[in-house]
């Protein structure tokens, strides 16, 4: 069961690794979350948990011009993983 939901996961960070163009990682975001007035990626994480019912595995903060979204990879609690999207201005 364990080595089911770890491909799953995998396979599933690999399909979106490409679709996040203009996207980068949380660590890397400081700046920009600062310089924007963004939501912490603390609080970004824990709203894309609640979102997915479960556990983020990958988290980026997306820019399309002056809008900004994070992006998150959730393993849900049944073991299925979702992508979920949080406003990065708003937290919705």
């Amino acid at each position: 069961m364990f080595a089911a939901v770890a491909i799953a996961a995998f396979a599933s960070l690999a399909a979106v690794a490409p679709a996040h163009a203009g996207c980068m990682p949380l660590g890397s975001a400081g700046g920009l979350i600062s310089k924007n007035g963004l939501i912490p990626g603390k609080a970004a994480v824990n709203k894309a948990q609640s979102k997915g019912g479960g556990k983020v595995i990958k988290i980026v903060l997306c820019q399309n011009g002056n809008s900004f979204v994070y992006q998150a990879t959730v393993l849900s609690n049944k073991g299925d993983v979702k992508n979920v999207s949080v406003n990065a201005k708003t937290g919705q």
